[in-house]
Order: structure tokens, then sequence, then C-alpha cells
């Protein structure tokens, strides 16, 4: 073996064109989708199952969360010891999610175990049970997860900033509390499940390692599920608040959280892709400029983040960062200069190579194997990507300029748009 050179860098090659792999979709005679990302060769197999419906439907955001958690709990087949000792055995993982509009529940195994679990996945779905130990111990956990979250300087900030950004009425600030888990009811929950596990608001998704054999398992899983028409996901653009400061007192704490927020396009905008480009240069990695001026230069905070989050209601430019009481003001103020050097002072070549090649990084992950592959499908459903957002950021990626990333700053990185929470 050549012995490592520790003293030249390594060569730095750009990137190669990818190609994303193609998802095969199916649709079944009861309305469910079948997705199937396969390569036999890889070795580990994700099956998701996401139904339509998540926290912005059920009844509340703790109903929701509380019935995804216990999904993995077990069903009417295979109570909660068996289903566990089954997972165990295989050395599987069998989670439960939610989202803003999809329940998920994800199976994570070796290739050549996949086909012995799909009975205790399709029995979670078709008839899912727990009991009211499980219950009475899924709530505990979840009241004190929220009730820990709920006294962070930066979770209450985020609240705050969100709810300016989505609006009062939005459905997706009815954050949930720690009383609103004590709360919720047995029978709340199994109707959560029942009703977002219907065949019509199903898509059943096969990534990674599966043979002919396995496709055929999940194909006749996905037959097998109640017919029904599922949840109709509620779906209503954003109604910001003006832009504003919000201060909250928090006595005691040792550090300020500073969260800002900014109205911003939706992912179907010609824009937005370079938007988001511009974004991760402004605070989207530990080489950017947010970093490099206000953590190494300044010495404020020990880390300061910015990034673009697209929903289906609405998109916003969403800067965090804690420090020391006295200095928020300056933050902000240094925050404010960045937004204008972003539009006013193009990106040097060095930074544009960084970014483009943190973000190409970011891009071929995606690339690493049909697991991974299938994560981006399914996001694309859960966020509702358009057709062909891979291959719009791999060609914007590779060809973009500092002089369109200094255009699109200019039109919406806009100091006076910012919604801001300071909590501390």
């Amino acid at each position: 073996m050549a012995e490592l050179d520790r003293n030249t860098a390594p060569e730095v090659k750009a990137f190669d064109r990818m190609t994303l792999r193609k998802e095969r979709v199916e649709s079944l005679a009861n309305g469910a989708r079948l997705h199937i990302i396969a390569d036999p060769s890889c070795p580990m197999t994700h099956i998701c199952i996401a139904a339509s419906g998540g926290k912005d439907e059920a009844e509340s955001q703790a109903v929701a969360i509380t019935a995804a958690h216990l999904l993995p709990e077990g069903s009417k087949e295979f109570d909660y010891d068996t289903t566990a000792d089954i997972i165990d055995f295989y050395g599987a993982n069998l989670s439960g999610s939610t989202s803003d509009h999809l329940t998920r529940l994800d199976l994570t195994t070796l290739a050549q175990y996949a086909a012995e679990l799909l009975p205790v996945v399709t029995a979670t779905v078709r008839a899912p049970d727990f009991t009211p130990e499980r219950l009475e111990a899924a709530k505990s956990l979840l009241s004190a997860r929220c009730a820990y979250n709920d006294s962070r300087v930066d979770h209450i900030a985020y609240k705050a900033a969100y709810s300016l950004i989505a609006g009062e009425e939005s459905a997706k600030t009815r954050f949930a509390t720690a009383q609103d888990f004590v709360s919720v009811g047995s029978d709340a929950v199994r109707s959560q499940q029942r009703n977002v596990f219907q065949s019509c608001g199903i898509d059943v998704f096969l990534c990674g390692g599966a043979d002919d054999r396995l496709e055929q398992g999940v194909r006749d899983m996905a037959a097998s599920f109640p017919a029904g028409r599922g949840i109709t996901p509620q779906v209503h653009p954003f109604t910001p608040s003006p832009a504003q400061t919000l201060h909250i007192e928090r006595p005691g704490s040792e550090q300020s959280a500073v969260q800002v927020m900014i109205p911003a396009i939706g992912r179907e905008h010609p824009d937005y892709i370079p938007l988001r480009l511009a974004v991760t240069a402004l605070g989207g990695f530990f080489g950017s400029r947010l970093m490099q001026n206000i953590r190494e230069n300044k010495g404020l905070t020990y880390g300061i983040s910015a990034s673009l989050s697209g929903m289906q209601e609405g998109s916003f430019i969403d800067i965090s960062a804690q420090c020391a009481p006295q200095h928020t003001e300056r933050l902000l103020d240094e925050l404010r200069s960045e937004l204008h050097d972003m539009a006013t002072n193009p990106l040097s070549p060095d930074e544009l190579l960084r970014m483009r090649l943190f973000e190409q990084t970011r891009l071929a992950s995606l690339l690493d194997n049909a697991v991974a592959t299938g994560g981006h499908y399914i996001t694309a459903l859960a966020v509702g990507l358009p057709d062909g957002y891979f291959e719009r950021q791999e060609r914007i990626t590779a060809s973009i300029t500092a002089e369109d990333i200094a255009d699109v700053a200019a039109r919406y990185l806009i100091a006076d748009n910012m919604r801001i929470a300071i909590v501390g």
C-alpha cells in the first residue's frame, strides 16, 4: 500500500454528469401505488408505507404523533412482544413517523431477511394494535420529550418565527404541548391509524436489495391493504404576518436564540433552485459567509445556519443562531450586512467552487445506492417535489455563476422582509 502524503492536498475533480435511477410505479386495483427502486446487489432493503394524512389532517398534532409512534408496537396478529422479538431476531428496524401530510411505517433490514418480515409489516398496516400499557408509556415519553423541547430557547424561537410565516390560522401552528400528549385517548389514536391506512391513500416504496420474489411479496402486501378513499391532504397557503421582531423573555437563559424567517418563492418557480444555492452560500455549510463572518471573524456565535425550506403551503428562508444575550442586536446587524453583500459583492471563484462542490456532493449521495435514491422519491411525495427536480438541481448547480447568485439574492434575500424571534 502506498504511503499517504499528508503534506499535499488531494486533487479536487469536477463531478461528472449525475443521473438519478428511475423508479417504477404501479397502480394497483385497490388504489394503492407501488414504487420500486430496486438493485439486487444492494445488501439493504427499505420498505416504506406512506399513507396520506398527517399532523395537519389529524384531530391534533399530539394524536397524529402518538398514532405514528405506536405503529411498531404490534398488531391484532402479532402482539408487542412477538413483533419486537421478530424484528430483533432479524436485526431489523421498524419505526413509525408522521409529517405534515403523511404517516409512515418504515422497515429497514438486510435484503436477505426482507421477505421474512413482510407478514409483520402487512399485519401492522391492516390491523395495528396496542395495549393500554404501551399507550401510557408512549404518552409519557412523548410528553416528556415535548416538555424538554419547549424549555429550549431555540425551539421556542423557531415556533414563534414559524407562526409569523405560516399565519396564526395555519394548522401547522397548532403545536402540540406536553399536556396534549397526556390527554390523548385510545379511541382517537385507533381512529387516526384506521383512517390513514386505506388503500387509495397509500404509497408503498420498495428500495434497495430486491429480487422478483420480494417484489411480488410487496406487491401482494400492498394489494391486501384495506380498501378506502384515505385522507385528502389539507393544503392551505401560508398567510405571513407583516415583518416584525418578537422578543420573548426567558430569565436565566445563558444564551439567546435568534430565529429569522423570510417568505420565499415555491419549488415550482424557476428561481427556486438558484435561490437555494444562494442560501447555501450564505449559511448552508461550514465555509459559508455567515459562518466565516459571524462565527470565525466576529466570534458572536458558535454556529449560525441558513436554509431554504419548501413546503406545499409555501416556502421560507430559515436563519438561526444562538449567542450571548448582549450580542443579539450586533448579530442581526451583521446578518443584514451579509444579506446586502450577497447581492452587491458576488461570490469569489473560491466561494463559488466550495458551494458548488458541497451541493454536488449532497446530490451525489442520493446515487450511492438504491436505498438512498428511494429516499429522494419518498421525500418527493412528502413535500410535493415537481417532476424532474433532481435533474434541474444537477444542471443548475453545475452551471450557476456568481452573477446568477447575486441576482437572486438581490430579489429575495431582503432584510426588510425578516420575521425575527429573539428568545432569552
